[in-house]
């Protein structure tokens, strides 16, 4: 292990060496071909300093002779520029025979030979095809994109809404963007993913790239959306392989704003104050409901009357009854009176000392806050001088969960500083600061509060006040726990520091340089400390957690983290009809991180829970620690031709290396092209202008290795660990596992990815149109290998044996239109699919239902596919002719008999699931469990989202302005052993919840038969998570009534109303009188309500996908999604 680590460490370190050689002979070559290329493509008359200049003056409007505020206009080929003022006046200093190029979004760029008094009319551009869109090192208009890269619109995404995490804010924005949240915490990080799944190694990760300002970042809660200028979303191979192997699966790129030349100082401040609650929680019916589906499936099974902590279900009926019929409604959270008779039951009664409780709380009101308040400030100052634009902004935000006791707190401040000075005509230097703090606190209880508050019923755990004689109140455990725990806090903090220059060699050579060094800094404080009142089925209180029990812990991470780049951008037009942009340059990045755990027991003083005043026995103590470092290096460069901006073509390519993989296999070249053909600015197409306006055809090929295939996959490794039981003395000794085996011919996985696409613009580019086809084939994917026996200690190693293929399509429409100066509308509509399957596995057989299990996936498999049965109807007693004498049922001909899949002393009768027998041999059974022989079962879902999609409606009036936003997915599915989604799932719970109180009752003996399709269970079961006897359905789990099967299948498909804003900006008439440029205030929902819910009556928002306890039946007990209320004001002096 130590030669290993030392060995690569030492590769490490050469490829360190590398890379600066590397560097520094790029800066002579870039150096050399600059001034070679000052020479060769320099214009008549070179910039210099000291050449002529004069100032020349102009005035831009828009079509209907309104001034254009703000629009930049830049000399081409130098560092001067400037902004239009308040009346579309601009004055610039300029070069002898000088060009101006003149840019606004939304109108099409104007270039003009510079002089004097200039009165320009810029023209809309609904298309936007001449906006500037953000590609690897550098930019491109988007009529000249010839691969799949999709812009966000930043004002509308994240301008207004009540969504402080820039993760979650883009879920919809663009398709091909999947953004998954699984529950509402509020440091829960979403997952990620471009066109769906990419691989199948590494934990099935496959997460883009992320660059903010031309560095990777990992985590986009530090990022402020206020201080985000741009975001593209590069998609395939063709946009993201100048990246490498870190943007194996696309890339997201931000950048950040910065000060305009020309500006004067300019003040913003934004402000929000927002007010959340749960989108949709579990209830309960009235406690009797609830006890009395216990006792009929415990009869049933025919077993003992069912019991919580001592309380039988029968005697704690008649007391639950009387309280229903006495109080009625729900309990809060108030004192608990106590039983004095069968007239005046209370809330509790200690009978022998035994306690009963059979008062029915309201849970969702005890426990949860439906006005959590959050709130958003966000300051920042710009500028310009005549040389020098500056930016700096504040932000500070704070949101708290829903949880009314306790409640988690999160709390984010920042600093943004950017500085951009032109030292020369020709040189540019500048600078990046960023600060952040992001600093969460929760409730640290003893035990996992959504699992035991949603476990039982609404009568036990209590969640009331106990009173004792002498007037002392106690809380139960539950609610002592969240109350009085300690809380955990966890702080991280980023300091990015940024520098870069770019220098304008001639009109067409620019130079560029940047590195940055990022440091990230993660600290943990955590303690438990004893906790008293009254316990499980305690009569008096006392301790629920021992001070023997007290802790602490704390844990650290650092993350250092460098990058720099350095690139040659050359662009020339050749005959006014040929442009070539020509760019190659060199990046590196180094990591490494350093982290470090320890937790003592036992603390001398509870209220200060230090480490150095713990006094537990030091072998009780834990102490963990772990390294990492990574580099990572590449050479690359891209061409860009356009013929009349008609036929378009790239080509990229990059040579790339990566600590991560053996030694003689670090580096490997990835090229990609694409190419386009824009057929509306043809001749021929003159006729057809007025109908489609804009008309594009894309292709794009390309190939990127895969950097994220998880650490040390190529090195063998031996860890270390403790055991007691080797001498029976219960003696800690220390012990090392058996080296990992790692196939010596292991190597990249290489993704390769194919893009078609269309660009359709209607009416003058106002009804805009793309759709796109897409392949991504992941190959030599690594996968387990075959299987080794156990006597050898160690799993078999990797190969390069897999493959996996994605196939999609994405739509995307958008309209806008200007019906008068003071009324605009518009609205956009996406939707995008994938199916991903497995093309290329070594395995030794094909097993079904394994969902999403690497070890179990064989070629040809749909990845996320569900197995079950096909649910046909219930039972009923026209299905069978009577009983046998042994009390079993006996099936009529050619009704499919179930006995076979029949476990425990479940028996299937009437009011039973009747399974559908797919492939008529009489018997309901899942086979051997393969491909080739699953019985009756079949593929009933997918786990994985499809047609995802999205709209945005939206009008401006007269300072009036509605923005709605709706965000959806269409199929996904879940099979899961949640006790919301059936009754009595866990045998010791026996829990029964509002949506479960229609089932079927089959109880002829006392003349109750209740078997019907309308309702939604049948027969009630105590315990239905239990492993049923079919092979292939054994991991999933499930069983008797509750085996996998289309009924209960959780369909996770939803549509909702994600965000809707209404606003006002004042006349400026109005604001110019106290010298406000700009006022706008709003109002805004997050998360409003959903239109569409495909789990139908489970009480759980349809995003949820997880839960604590869950092989409880805990899947959903969790912290729900939020929805938010905020009124908001954008002020700009």
């Amino acid at each position: 292990m130590v030669k290993n680590l030392y060995n690569n460490h030492i590769l490490i370190t050469n490829l360190k060496t590398l890379m600066k050689r590397h560097f520094v002979l790029l800066g002579a070559l870039m150096l050399s071909g600059g001034l070679a290329g000052s020479q060769a493509f320099a214009s008549p008359e070179p910039q210099a300093i000291t050449q002529s200049s004069h100032t020349v003056t102009g005035t831009l409007v828009d079509e209907k002779g309104e001034p254009i505020i703000g629009a930049s206009v830049q000399e081409i080929g130098t560092t001067r520029g400037t902004i239009s003022d308040a009346n579309g006046h601009f004055s610039l200093e300029v070069g002898k025979n000088a060009r101006l190029k003149i840019t606004y979004l939304g109108y099409k760029t104007v270039e003009v030979a510079a002089k004097n008094n200039l009165a320009i009319t810029m023209q809309d551009d609904n298309a936007l095809l001449d906006e500037v869109v953000v590609v690897g090192y550098g930019q491109q208009k988007k009529a000249n994109l010839t691969g799949a890269v999709a812009n966000v619109d930043i004002e509308k995404t994240l301008g207004s809404r009540p969504e402080q995490d820039v993760a979650k804010a883009l879920q919809g924005a663009v398709p091909g963007l999947t953004v998954l949240s699984n529950n509402g915490a509020l440091n829960a990080n979403p997952s990620i993913s471009i066109r769906g799944l990419g691989t199948l190694s590494n934990g099935q990760k496959s997460s883009p790239l992320i660059i903010v300002d031309g560095v990777p970042v990992d985590d986009l809660s530090m990022v402020n959306g206020n201080d985000i200028a741009t975001i593209s979303v590069l998609k395939d191979a063709s946009s993201s392989a100048i990246y490498g192997s870190r943007a194996a699966f696309g890339v997201i790129l931000i950048t950040t704003k910065q000060g305009q030349k020309g500006d004067h100082v300019s003040v913003k401040y934004n402000m929000q104050f927002g007010w959340s609650q749960s989108t949709i929680l579990p209830d309960f019916p009235t406690v009797p409901e609830q006890l009395k589906a216990g006792l009929i499936s415990k009869k049933r099974a025919g077993e003992s009357t069912p019991e919580l902590f001592g309380m039988y279900f029968d005697k704690l009926l008649p007391y639950a009854e009387a309280w229903e019929k006495q109080h009625g409604g729900r309990k809060g959270y108030t004192v608990m009176q106590p039983y004095k008779s069968m007239d005046d039951v209370g809330d509790y009664y200690f009978k022998g000392g035994q306690p009963l409780y059979y008062a029915n709380y309201d849970i969702q009101d005890i426990w949860y806050n439906k006005h959590a308040p959050s709130t958003e400030h966000n300051i920042s100052i710009s500028g310009a001088s005549k040389r020098t634009t500056y930016l700096m902004s504040f932000n500070y935000d704070k949101k708290q969960d829903v949880m009314k006791f306790n409640p988690g707190k999160l709390d984010r401040y920042g600093m943004n500083l950017n500085l951009k000075s032109d030292v020369t005509d020709w040189l540019t230097v500048g600078a990046r600061l960023n600060w952040t703090r992001r600093h969460f606190s929760a409730a640290d209880p003893w035990t996992n509060i959504y699992q035991y508050l949603w476990r039982w019923g609404s009568y036990f755990i209590p969640s009331g006040i106990y009173q004792d004689a002498d007037g002392n109140q106690y809380d139960f455990r539950l609610v002592a726990l969240q109350k009085n725990c300690n809380r955990l806090k966890n702080t991280h903090d980023l300091l990015r520091l940024n520098g870069y220059v770019q220098a304008h060699i001639t009109k067409d050579l620019t130079l560029n340089a940047d590195y940055t060094y990022e440091i990230h800094n993660w600290n943990e404080k955590a303690s438990d400390k004893s906790i008293y009142g009254m316990n499980w089925s305690s009569t008096r209180p006392a301790y629920i957690v021992n001070p023997s029990n007290s802790d602490a812990t704390r844990w650290n991470t650092k993350q250092n983290r460098w990058t720099a780049n350095a690139y040659a951008d050359y662009a020339h037009t050749f005959d006014k009809v040929h442009n070539l942009h020509v760019m190659a340059g060199i990046n590196g990045e180094n990591f490494t991180s350093d982290y470090f755990y320890v937790q003592r027991t036992q603390l001398y003083d509870e209220n200060y829970p230090e480490l150095n005043l713990a006094y537990g026995d030091l072998t009780k103590a834990t102490i963990d620690s772990k390294t990492g470092d990574r580099a990572s290096a590449g050479f690359f460069g891209r061409i860009n031709y356009d013929y009349k901006g008609i036929y378009l073509l790239e080509l990229n390519g990059r040579y790339d290396g990566s600590s991560r993989f053996r030694a003689g296999d670090r580096w490997a070249f990835f090229p990609s092209f694409s190419m386009g053909y824009r057929f509306s600015e043809e001749p021929y197409w003159k006729d057809l202008k007025n109908i489609v306006s804009n008309g594009k055809l894309r292709f794009s090929y390309g190939q990127i290795g895969n950097e994220a295939v998880g650490d040390n996959m190529f090195l063998s490794t031996v860890g270390a660990y403790q055991m007691k039981w080797l001498n029976g003395s219960n003696t800690k000794l220390n012990a090392f596992g058996m080296p990992t085996w790692v196939n010596p011919a292991l190597t990249w996985e290489r993704i390769q990815t194919s893009n078609l696409g269309i660009d359709l613009g209607f009416l003058n580019n106002e009804l805009n149109m793309t759709f796109e086809l897409y392949q991504r084939l992941t190959k030599d994917m690594l996968c387990p290998g075959q299987a080794i026996p156990s006597a050898v200690g160690a799993e078999a190693p990797y190969t390069n044996n897999g493959q996996l293929r994605s196939r999609g399509w994405e739509l995307s429409l958008a309209w806008r239109h200007q019906f008068t100066k003071d009324l605009a509308a518009y609205a956009n509509f996406s939707i995008g699919d994938s199916k991903i399957k497995v093309t290329k596995w070594k395995s030794s057989g094909e097993n079904i239902g394994r969902t999403n299990d690497v070890k179990y996936a064989y070629k040809g498999e749909t990845w996320g596919d569900i197995w079950g049965f096909e649910t046909e109807r219930y039972f009923t007693e026209d299905d069978f002719n009577g009983k046998d004498a042994s009390g079993k049922w006996i099936y009529k001909a050619g009704v499919a008999d179930q006995t076979g899949i029949q476990t425990d002393n479940f028996v299937y009768g009437p009011g039973d699931i009747k399974f559908k027998d797919l492939n008529g041999d009489g018997k309901i059974n899942g086979g051997k469990g393969t491909l080739k022989d699953h019985g009756d079962l079949k593929v009933i879902g997918n786990v994985l989202p499809r047609y995802e999609y999205s709209f945005r409606v939206g009008a401006n009036w007269k300072g009036f302005d509605i923005d709605a936003f709706f965000q959806g997915v269409g199929k996904r599915d879940m099979w899961t052993l949640s006790a919301f989604n059936f009754p009595t799932m866990n045998h010791p719970d026996l829990t029964l919840y509002k949506n479960q109180t229609k089932y079927n009752v089959y109880d002829p003996a006392n003349g109750v038969v209740n078997i019907s399709e309308n309702n939604d269970y049948p027969c009630l079961w105590p315990g239905n998570n239990t492993k049923g006897n079919v092979t292939a359905l054994a991991d999933v789990g499930g069983s008797h009534n509750y085996y996998p099967q289309t009924k209960y299948l959780v369909n996770m498909a939803y549509l909702r109303l994600k965000s809707l804003t209404l606003g006002y900006t004042l006349p400026r008439e109005l604001t110019r009188k106290a010298y406000i440029q700009n006022l706008r205030v709003y109002v805004s929902g997050n998360n409003l309500f959903l239109l569409h819910k495909g789990n139908g009556n489970l009480p759980l928002d349809p995003e949820i996908n997880t839960g604590e306890g869950v092989k409880y039946g805990g899947w959903g007990r969790t912290i729900p999604p939020m929805r938010t209320f905020a009124v908001g004001m954008q002020l700009t002096f």
